[in-house]
């Protein structure tokens, strides 16, 4: 068998010794055509494939060109391994004849990371918790191209046996990526180096399920598409919800579901099977957000925003040579230039270019509320004109329910002044009403208690009614968004202080400014929603509260004569609304 000669040799090292030690991998296969081509002696490990890696700094690899194969390495088996990199370079004109192949280092990134994955190293390289390597990539980066097009195809001309499932957020962008996959492999560029090494088989032979005949096999499917009884060694999540999805709470906590009831149990080998999520960020609690949130220690994570926004060394896997970025470096400036990268935050707004651009989808300030507008107090003012208790209630207690907020807040002139209080937990109802009273054993002076009248608001309501005459039931009107965006004027002005947490000693406040200034990307918003209900109740209060004031001791007067009052006060539309 003919032996490619332009390979270049690397002198020994301890980079290249680890490379050696992650990437060889003893020939063995069930496939008979496979067996045979690994046995032969000339070809080429894949420890000496990864030693093909260019330096960094090495700029040949930003424009390729692919070349036409000379007639001596054109065999009737297969040609020796290509490095994934390789790969790609020469079959990148069977999808892209008309374009050239730009090449960027952080694709020999990605490449080292999937090298393992193809020589069942991957766990032996990183460590045998891990389950699975997370790819968050700006798009139009290559990435879908790279690991769900090329890399699969790759892996069939090493090890034809691997089974791979491939779920999208739509069974039709799963079913283009197999199709692009199988045209590759169909191309005669292919079939001239590795048509001997496996054939499609007959039985199994459609666009989004094909298998060979070494048994390995190639699903796509969707999200909430059938796998019944099917499963990989490799699973590959390409995009796995969209931006429309990700904005739907029902949605994306429905992927996030079928992801952990149906998909974690799909590797066929746990010892060496591999999980790949590859996506661009669009929420907090998106698929990646969803895991890292779980089980981050169980996950490499790999995160490239499009412009660097710290100091950071990029690591490779395998040649242990990382990629320097200084804040504002361009991660591909020849097709994301720094004017695109402007119009495009521009045109898809801060909260969407932060997510799929950035990979951070809670920016600093990157909410209706930003940092910059928070306002901090030393000292509080002597008195205050109105002061209000503000709870949004949610007591199932499970770990994945919202929580229960409560906060308690002044107006002093113009200025709004949230005070050292605050709770935020995960309560049921009898703790939920504990704490309620026990902060008004603290505030015995609050003109009012907030509580929303949805949900689980209600039955607290209710139940304090009985033992608190300021309870006040709020309707709120609009959508939280609408009712944050209503709020963020004060903000903007100065007019909304929250307590200095150093001079407090508040532990929380960073966790409540970030819930803040993230909404509505945020992963909870019960912070959001007793913020805006205290701040709106107490803005359309006129007078100093005294129409509230009557109103308050009407009612108790009316509870004293057997509720005839609150009755008919609840039916004419004497609850609160903001």
């Amino acid at each position: 068998m003919a032996m490619r000669s332009d390979k270049p040799k690397t002198s020994s090292s301890a980079s290249a010794n680890r490379s050696r030690s992650a990437e060889s991998l003893p020939p063995e296969s069930s496939c008979p055509e496979a067996a045979q081509e690994a046995q032969n002696p000339t070809a080429a490990t894949e420890a000496e494939q990864l030693e093909t890696l260019p330096a960094q700094g090495d700029d040949s690899h930003k424009s390729h060109q692919p070349k036409p194969e000379s007639p001596s390495t054109v065999i009737t088996r297969s040609t020796p391994l290509y490095t994934l990199r390789q790969f790609v370079t020469e079959a990148w004109h069977i999808l892209e004849p008309a374009t050239d192949l730009l090449w960027n280092w952080h694709l020999d990134v990605i490449c080292e990371y999937l090298a393992p994955i193809q020589a069942l190293k991957f766990k032996t390289t990183f460590g045998d918790h891990y389950e699975g390597i997370i790819f968050n990539v700006p798009p139009r980066t290559m990435k879908s191209l790279l690991i769900s097009v090329f890399f699969p195809a790759w892996v069939w001309t090493i090890k034809p046996e691997r089974r791979f499932m491939f779920v999208s957020y739509s069974e039709k962008l799963s079913t283009q990526h197999s199709i692009y996959r199988r045209a590759v492999m169909e191309s005669d560029w292919y079939q001239q180096r590795w048509g001997t090494v496996f054939r499609f088989s007959k039985d199994q032979n459609l666009k989004h399920h094909y298998e060979n005949s070494c048994r390995g096999a190639m699903f796509a499917t969707g999200m909430q598409s059938t796998a019944t009884g099917l499963g990989g060694d490799i699973l590959i999540f390409d995009d796995p919800l969209n931006p429309e999805q990700a904005l739907s709470d029902a949605e994306r906590e429905a992927v996030n579901l079928r992801f952990d009831t149906t998909f974690r149990s799909r590797i066929n080998d746990p010892k060496t099977g591999v999980k790949i999520i590859v996506m661009q960020r669009l929420h907090e609690l998106d698929l990646t957000g969803h895991v890292l949130g779980k089980e981050r220690d169980r996950w490499m994570h790999v995160s490239l925003p499009a412009i660097a926004e710290k100091p950071e060394d990029v690591a490779f896997a395998i040649s242990e040579k990382p990629h320097h970025r200084n804040p504002g470096d361009l991660l591909w400036e020849e097709r994301l230039s720094q004017a695109f990268l402007d119009s495009q935050r521009i045109g898809m707004g801060s909260w969407a270019f932060a997510g799929q651009y950035q990979q951070n989808p809670a920016p600093l300030d990157g909410g209706i509320i930003k940092r910059a507008w928070v306002r901090f107090y030393r000292e509080l003012p002597a008195s205050f004109d109105y002061l209000v208790q503000s709870w949004d209630c949610t007591f199932t207690g499970s770990d994945r329910s919202d929580y229960v907020a409560g906060q308690v807040w002044g107006r002093s002139g113009a200025t709004y002044y949230m005070l050292p209080y605050r709770i935020y937990e995960r309560l049921d109802f009898a703790p939920t009403r504990a704490a309620i009273k026990s902060c008004h054993t603290l505030f015995p002076k609050a003109n009012a208690i907030l509580i929303e009248d949805k949900a689980n608001g209600p039955a607290v309501i209710d139940e304090l009614r009985k033992e608190i005459a300021v309870i006040v039931p709020v309707s709120p009107s609009g959508g939280k968004l609408s009712r944050a965006q209503a709020m963020a004027p004060l903000w903007e002005a100065g007019s909304v202080q929250l307590p200095d947490p150093q001079v407090f000693n508040l532990p929380w406040m960073e966790t409540y400014i970030h819930n803040i200034c993230t909404f509505p990307r945020a992963a909870h918003d019960d912070d959001v929603d007793a913020t805006s209900q205290a701040l709106t109740y107490m803005r359309s209060r006129v007078a100093d509260g005294i129409i509230e004031f009557y109103r308050l001791q009407a009612e108790a007067l009316g509870r004293k004569s057997g509720g005839v009052f609150q009755r008919l006060g609840r039916t004419e539309g004497k609850e609160v609304r903001v």
